[in-house]
């Protein structure tokens, strides 16, 4: 259960606050005797709003993965359903949709430094309302080459395409070549660190073309023995629900200070920049900045307690679209 107040909850400069009450209930199935393990749950969340009723909403989510750790070939089949309610920021409206997922990923190791990886997605974006919002069909593959360097970090060169298909008719191929080092990136900070170059094309020949850059990783710090910090980064081409080409860059970090066995406390900084392509993007740029901090408290398994403070800034050429957020937030969950 949990309890929240967001001083902007349309993401835009006109939005107003507005207090959120929320409860939510899950079931988790984990079995991982024999060669294939299985993780599956299904939950849901109910929110209400003080004032704006008309943004209640009930959410169910829905996963299950087999995998397969064991033997020669290892990897995984995923399959995730789940009804979303947000704010988004890219549009500056809320909006309400169902997010269909599947994937399977495989790792092989051909001879002994070297192994291959590679993966299929498959990605369904269905919109409650068509009137405003575009719904998005995704297929991707990818398919990784993983050279053992040393017995602390791998190199990785690897290709992906995407193909993106919308309701109004207009679909498009992202084609990515990146290379990276995955296991130990600097002393004390492990994880994945790719980049590359990627490309854009339309299928009609009426639509733009775009290139870029491209960027992914995600990195752990063990700065002491108490406290420990995850690292983002992501630049990639999205397409908003309103069938705009975004790059958007991201990165972020989040700090975990553990005081004893039951406090801990949290902090999180995040900046970001999304440039809209093309004719329907009107040269708009956006950049953000986000701070947040908090405490977690451990009773039992039986209660938990978590309080946190979120500021986000987005700056915007588009007027509608500068805003600012403030947001703080209370839980109490449960585990059995």
């Amino acid at each position: 259960a949990s309890y929240t107040w967001d001083s902007n909850i349309f993401a835009n400069n006109t939005s107003g606050g507005d207090s959120i009450y929320a409860v939510s209930a899950g079931i988790d199935f984990r079995r991982h005797a024999g060669m294939i393990g299985v993780n599956g749950n299904a939950s849901v969340n109910a929110s209400s709003f003080g004032e704006n009723t008309g943004e209640n909403f009930q959410n169910p989510s829905f996963s299950l993965e087999l995998t397969k750790q064991n033997g020669r070939t290892t990897g995984s089949l995923t399959a995730a359903a789940s009804r979303q309610s947000k704010a988004d920021a890219l549009v500056n409206v809320r909006n309400e949709s169902w997010n269909y997922n599947a994937g399977l990923n495989l790792k092989y190791p051909v001879i002994e430094r070297y192994t291959l990886a590679g993966g299929l997605g498959f990605g369904y974006l269905d919109y409650l309302d068509n009137r405003l919002f575009v719904d998005l069909l995704t297929y991707t593959a990818s398919i990784d080459l993983f050279y053992i360097y040393n017995t602390e970090r791998d190199l990785i060169a690897g290709y992906r395409i995407r193909y993106g298909e919308t309701s109004v008719d207009s679909a498009y191929y992202d084609h990515a070549f990146t290379v990276g080092v995955s296991g130990k990136i600097l002393p004390k900070v492990g994880g994945t660190l790719r980049a590359g170059y990627q490309f854009r094309t339309p299928t009609q020949s009426s639509g733009e073309s775009f290139s870029s850059i491209t960027a992914s990783g995600q990195a752990k710090w063990t700065i002491t023995k108490k406290i420990n910090a995850a690292l983002q980064l992501s630049k990639d081409f999205s397409t908003t629900s309103t069938n705009t080409t975004v790059d958007s860059t991201s990165m972020g970090s989040d700090f975990e200070y553990g005081m004893n066995s039951k406090l801990a406390l949290f902090a999180g900084l995040g900046y970001g920049v999304n440039h809209f392509l093309g004719l329907p993007g009107a040269n708009r740029k956006d950049s953000y900045f986000t701070w947040s901090v908090g405490a977690h408290y451990t009773f039992s398994s039986y209660l938990k307690l978590a309080l946190n403070y979120t500021y986000y800034q987005n700056w915007s050429t588009v007027s509608f679209s500068d805003f600012t957020r403030n947001s703080v937030n209370l839980t109490a969950s449960s585990t059995f």
